[in-house]
């Protein structure tokens, strides 16, 4: 909580940016969406613009909060938390993708099949997480048009074009692990 209110601090007294990245993901909410599916070839491509999406998520629902409660943000604990919980998922899914792929490029990818599926099993569930959250915390201050119009952003920052195959993932990892005896990673 403390990281968003700080953030959100920072944005008041004009020393970041918040709400002009967060106008611009308004505007893109009102564009109609690309479908188009992108070519994935190189590793974690797709990744890499989930977590974009995710990025947007929080813009969005932060940036409306503001806008709504102003100063009177730092009491509406429950929506700071929401948001918290969103930057942090974030991070972490961000952070475990940045560094599997920095170890894959030092090496060969099959060296590292159960590094790989833990950081997309990781994102698959950072995604849903800040789903969850963002939910939460865009109906606890938006309603009519307004929170629709949110729900649909949500949902379209918050989708994967190929979903991954959790248990395939969830079984390489086991597989590895099973066959090393012992903690691998």
């Amino acid at each position: 909580m403390l990281s968003i209110g700080m953030l959100i601090k920072k944005a008041m007294k004009g020393h970041v940016d918040l709400l002009g990245p967060a106008m611009k993901v308004a505007d893109e909410l009102l564009d109609i969406p690309s479908f188009d599916i992108p070519d994935y070839t190189e590793l974690f491509s797709e990744e890499k613009e989930i977590v974009k999406k995710l990025k947007k998520a929080i813009l969005m629902v932060s940036g409306a909060a503001v806008q709504k409660y102003g100063p009177q943000l730092e009491e509406q604990q429950q929506l700071l938390l929401c948001a918290a919980d969103m930057l942090i998922q974030v991070y972490l899914a961000e952070s475990t993708i940045l560094r599997t792929e920095k170890l894959v490029k030092r090496g060969n990818e099959a060296d590292y099949k159960g590094q790989i599926a833990m950081a997309k099993l990781y994102l698959y569930k950072a995604v849903e997480e800040v789903n969850l959250k963002g939910k939460e915390g865009i109906i606890s201050f938006a309603e009519g048009d307004e929170q629709r119009m949110m729900l649909m952003g949500l949902r379209r920052f918050t989708k994967y074009i190929n979903q991954p195959n959790i248990v395939a993932l969830r079984n390489t990892i086991a597989d590895e692990l099973i066959a090393k005896n012992s903690y691998c990673y």
